[in-house]
This record gives C-alpha cells, sequence and structure tokens, in this order.
C-alpha cells in the first residue's frame, strides 16, 4: 500500500491538525513497514521538523488557492503514484482533491473541526471523496448537516499516547509524595488553557463547594492561560491557595496529571475532540464535563464520567459529592473510563482501525 499524506502548510507553531499528522506519520512509519508513506509537507514547518526525511518531499501551501504549487503537488502525486492520498487540514481539501483525481489516488481527508464547510467543499469535494475520517461524533453530526452522505464518513478519535497518559498505582503515589499530597487527599483537577471559556472559572467555585463538603481536597491546575492569576486571586479569597498546586506551563502535563482523582474539563464553548477527557480515563480519575459537544459524546453519565448542564455548577457539585462518597461507585466509573480508552483510544486501536479502514476503500 502506497499512501501520500498531506500537510503543507509553513506555520511553524503546532496546531492540533500539525500533531495529529506527526502522529499518524511517525507511527506509521514506525508500526507499519509494509506501508510506503509519501509525505508532502512545507519545508522548515513543525511537521516538517518533527518527522523523518524519508520519502518527505517539499510543497507550500498557504491556502486552497495556490494554483502553482497545486500545480507541483499534482506532479509529485502523478510520479509517486499512491494508492491513497491524504488530506489533514481543511485548507488543503481542494488541493488534495484534484491531486487526487488526476493522479488516480483514492482520497482520504480527516476533519477536525466543527465548523461548516465553504458552499464549494460541501457541494463539490467532500461528497466526491472516498472517505471522510471526522475525529469525533460532534465533527460527523456536523459534516451530516453540511448534507455529506453517511457512508462516506467514518469516526476515527485522536490516539492519547499511551507511553505517557496511562495508569500505575505505584508510580501515582510517587508522583503525589512529590507534591506534598498525602494518600487521603483527593486531588480535583483542571488542565488546559486557563481561561474563562475553559471553564476555570466554573472550576473554582465547584472547588469551593466541594471545599465544605469535604475537608480533605487538593486542588491541582496543569497549565497556564490569560486568568491565570485572577484564578489564584480566587483561590486566596476563598482562603483556599493553601490546598492550591500550580505547575504553570510544562511539558510534561501526563505526570502532574497522574496525581489527580478528580478531572474537570468544563468548557463553555464545542470541543472538536476533547483530549483532556481521554487523557483523564488514561490516568483512572472520574472526569466531569458539561453537555457541549464534543465532550457530551465522550462520557457516558454515572457510566465513564459525569455529565451536567453546561453553567451548572450546582449540578456538577452533587454529582461529584455523590461518586466520592461511594467507593464502590468511584471505583466502578473509573475503572469503566480505563476500560475506555484502551478499548477505543490507543495508538494500536486507532492505527489499526484506520488501515483496515483504507483496505475496505
Amino acid at each position: 500500500m502506497k499512501l501520500l499524506w498531506l500537510n503543507a502548510n509553513p506555520n511553524p507553531n503546532p496546531g492540533g491538525t500539525e500533531l495529529h499528522s506527526i502522529d499518524f506519520i511517525n507511527n506509521i512509519e514506525k508500526y507499519y513497514p509494509d506501508i510506503i508513506l509519501y509525505k508532502a509537507v512545507a519545508k522548515g514547518s513543525f511537521v516538517d521538523k518533527n518527522t523523518s526525511d524519508k520519502n518527505k518531499y517539499y510543497i507550500t501551501l498557504k491556502s486552497e488557492f495556490s494554483p502553482i504549487n497545486t500545480i507541483k503537488l499534482i506532479s509529485l502525486a502523478k510520479k509517486l503514484n499512491p494508492d491513497f492520498i491524504v488530506g489533514n487540514n481543511g485548507n488543503e481539501y481542494i488541493n488534495t482533491f484534484l491531486a487526487g483525481k488526476v493522479s488516480r489516488a483514492k482520497i482520504i481527508l480527516f476533519r477536525h473541526m466543527l465548523n461548516y464547510q465553504p458552499f464549494f467543499n460541501k457541494k463539490f469535494i467532500l461528497p466526491n471523496v472516498d472517505k471522510i475520517f471526522a475525529v469525533s461524533q460532534a465533527s460527523k453530526q456536523r459534516l451530516l448537516k453540511d448534507g455529506i452522505p453517511q457512508e462516506k464518513i467514518v469516526v476515527l478519535p485522536n490516539f492519547i499516547d499511551e507511553e505517557k497518559f496511562y495508569y500505575n498505582p505505584i508510580e501515582k503515589e510517587e508522583i503525589r509524595k512529590k507534591l506534598n499530597i498525602t494518600s487521603e487527599e483527593k486531588v480535583i483537577t483542571f488542565i488546559g488553557k486557563v481561561n474563562r471559556g475553559k471553564g476555570v472559572f466554573d472550576y473554582v467555585e465547584v472547588c469551593k463547594k466541594l471545599n465544605e463538603s469535604f475537608g480533605n481536597l487538593r486542588f491541582l491546575i496543569i497549565g497556564d492561560g490569560t486568568d491565570f492569576n485572577q484564578v489564584v486571586e480566587k483561590f486566596k479569597e476563598y482562603g483556599l491557595y493553601e490546598k492550591l498546586i500550580t505547575t504553570g506551563n510544562t511539558t510534561q502535563p501526563h505526570k502532574y496529571l497522574k496525581a489527580s482523582d478528580v478531572v474537570m474539563v468544563l468548557s463553555k464553548g464545542e470541543e472538536s475532540f476533547g483530549r483532556t477527557v481521554v487523557e483523564g480515563f488514561a490516568v483512572k480519575s472520574l472526569v466531569v464535563v458539561y453537555d457541549v459537544e464534543n465532550l457530551k459524546y465522550l462520557v457516558e453519565d454515572y457510566k465513564s464520567g459525569l455529565i451536567a448542564k453546561k453553567d451548572n455548577v450546582d449540578e456538577v457539585v452533587d454529582k461529584v459529592k455523590n461518586v466520592l462518597s461511594d467507593k464502590e461507585l468511584y471505583q466502578k466509573i473509573t475503572q469503566n473510563a480505563y476500560n475506555e480508552f484502551l478499548e477505543k483510544y490507543t495508538k494500536e486501536k486507532v492505527l489499526s482501525k484506520f488501515v483496515n479502514e483504507l483496505k475496505r476503500v
């Protein structure tokens, strides 16, 4: 099988599609030696710097309307004669489509975002490709609303790096000791961008209310953001600063996350996937989300986590109190979540599904 993977945006800073491309490219090369993988990337881009030089070709696509470089891509596709050409960036769908049609390769697209497609794409491009991998149920639902035939769409989630995110009770205790957290204390965690849109102020209010019922709580904020200082001031105002642990920007969020007992993912807006939910599953913590897309599709209430209505802090508090007060229920939910991670979100599961779907096309 020959595969031409396109991610040719010259942006040196990583976005979701760039990280996704790097994950897939590096792991296909590592675990699938029978697949000949060609890479079309922009020289000096983040994808270029984080992938091997094997079968790499340089093409820059700053936008869909890059006629000269699109012609170069078409010439490259005709020369390589791949079985599949993969477009992983919405701004490169037209380029991918043209190169695939001219070279007679099967056309595969990934859909990450939840915005509606431009008229030309939804009318002429997406209905005429061979397969679209939606990274979430929410992404699939948005494609269906755009009129894309259901048979064209397969949900293929992002995989989580299980070499970093995993459950190990001994390692969990070691990390907690380094953070001066006792075995009796419960750690309530926020991870991600520390800003209002991610629900960090709701997290603060939840912590305040839970602290009124439980005396053995610690609060952990993994990350940084525009509202970080305000959040810290709120903890001081509520007399909870001594119970707060913050990491600031960190390249090792997985190490801190393993100390958690409860992970709050209270985003106010839509999430195209919801990686922190699955990372919470992977470290065997109780994950709590608001009922927004795609978070509401990742969690089953009282089965693999907890779901509350958006902005309803009291509902979050009541549900967390119920579970923390019932050790057996807590263990059942977190084990279910961990099983969900192993069944759906590991590298092996996702890549295997991807390759098998290609074989079916």
